[in-house]
């Protein structure tokens, strides 16, 4: 039997036809491809870079908005919201972020004027008056702060994270060829500026700590009762906004080198900042709020402040003020308010008084038992105001006593007294 064979150009006809075929798709692909626009990323940046124009800030220019707007929150957003509305085109402005709107922006700079006319109006008003107005800015400052940290510093953050490459092709082809240890590091810095996992949270904690720095300004600003110190300290605030600014506008680089420099400061005073911060958020609450303790509260004992240094505990910590087993009065507190709580002995071989105070009392120590002098220990909340005497009945105090404020206002009234009586008898004396 003769076996027939086919010639190797039929065999392989049906081989080049099935190429050529897949050839022609995959070239035919690739062009629909390159033609077509990019589809969009799927990740939450993309879509949120998609849906928003998002203004355009360098690294340095960004941890200098930063910077500017944890110092006054509310002036920052809304001074770079006006600032950025302008400056873009009016057929984008719709996608400019929220507080690019004018309804934002221009709400913000209403409120500034409304906190302008009562610092000046408020400086010849009685601190009575003037002090409540004080304290609701001081609130103010905290939910603009919550809410520029939580809509603001992200999307600047973001943005900062878009820039381009620190370290371009031909500068890293050059570095590779060089062969410099230092490619690592760089790669992993750049890595680190372009991921907004991290430069959010280290854009928000820079925020927070430059954040809570100015806002003790704000806390002694409400606590003062002279009127010269509260414009010192307004100054000081916006001394530090103008430096911040003014660099910037010199040079980019120079904004960031000032605002490095605040954020250094600011995380050496954390601590203090923070217990001045609490201070502040307890007592103007209950000033404002009216709170008053009830005689029943006194069993778990009285919440206050340290008035100084104590057991190496730093002032203004918040605590409270107990018995201990053995009946020795001690101060409860919490490092950072959520640290396992410790306690600190108080001295009892001296003399122990409460004394009363206009905003607040105190629980406070003689020198000695013979000294009229005392020096305080605890200062405690304004919502004991009327509770002198059980205090002192219940920890064991020696007096109940008035403060050196309420002393001057007593003693300048029983002074003009004395000098109308006088007066008057002269006036008696001799009618005509």
């Amino acid at each position: 039997m003769i076996e027939r064979t086919q010639p190797a150009s039929a065999m392989n006809t049906p081989f080049k036809r099935r190429l050529f075929v897949t050839l022609s798709v995959l070239l035919l692909g690739s062009s629909i491809l390159h033609a077509a626009p990019p589809t969009s990323d799927s990740t939450p940046a993309a879509k949120l870079k998609e849906s928003m124009l998002l203004p355009g800030v360098s690294l340095s220019q960004g941890v200098s908005e930063i910077t500017g707007v944890a110092i006054s929150p509310l002036t920052g957003v809304s001074v770079v919201g006006a600032w950025t509305y302008y400056k873009t085109q009016p057929h984008l402005r719709h996608r400019l972020p929220w507080y690019c709107h004018p309804g934002v922006w221009g709400t913000g700079l209403a409120l500034l004027a409304i906190c302008l006319m009562k610092d000046f109006l408020g400086a010849a008003a009685p601190p009575l008056v003037k002090k409540p107005l004080d304290f609701a800015e001081l609130f103010e400052n905290k939910i603009s702060a919550l809410v520029a940290s939580a809509g603001f510093v992200p999307l600047v953050a973001l943005a900062m994270s878009q820039v381009e490459s620190l370290h371009p092709p031909q500068a890293a082809a050059q570095l590779a060829e060089s062969g410099l240890a230092v490619m690592p590091l760089a790669t992993l810095v750049d890595l680190s500026v372009h991921t907004p996992w991290i430069t959010i949270p280290v854009s928000i904690v820079a925020f927070a700590v430059v954040w809570l720095s100015a806002h003790a300004i704000n806390v002694l600003i409400a606590l003062s009762p002279f009127g010269i110190v509260d414009a010192g300290l307004k100054l000081i605030k916006l001394g530090l906004m103008a430096l911040v600014a003014g660099a910037t506008f010199i040079h980019p680089y120079a904004g960031a080198a000032v605002s490095l420099a605040l954020i250094f400061v600011a995380l050496l005073v954390a601590g203090w900042s923070f217990r001045l911060t609490w201070f502040g958020t307890l007592m103007g609450s209950d000033f404002l709020l009216g709170r008053r303790a009830e005689a029943a509260d006194l069993k778990v004992g009285v919440r206050g402040f340290l008035a100084r240094r104590t057991e190496g505990v730093p002032v203004r910590t918040a605590g409270r003020l107990t018995h201990d087993a053995s009946g020795g009065l001690v101060f409860s507190y919490h490092p950072w308010l959520v640290l396992p709580e410790r306690q600190i002995p108080l001295p009892a071989e001296v003399p122990s008084v409460i004394c009363k105070g206009l905003l607040h009392p105190s629980f406070s120590h003689r020198e000695d038992s013979a000294s009229a002098s005392t020096r305080s220990a605890l200062i405690l909340l304004p919502r004991y105001r009327g509770l002198e005497d059980m205090i002192a009945r219940h920890f064991g105090c020696q007096e109940v006593m008035d403060g050196a404020l309420i002393r001057g206002f007593k003693a300048m009234r029983q002074w003009l007294v004395d000098v109308l009586s006088s007066g008057r008898k002269l006036v008696e004396m001799h009618p005509g």
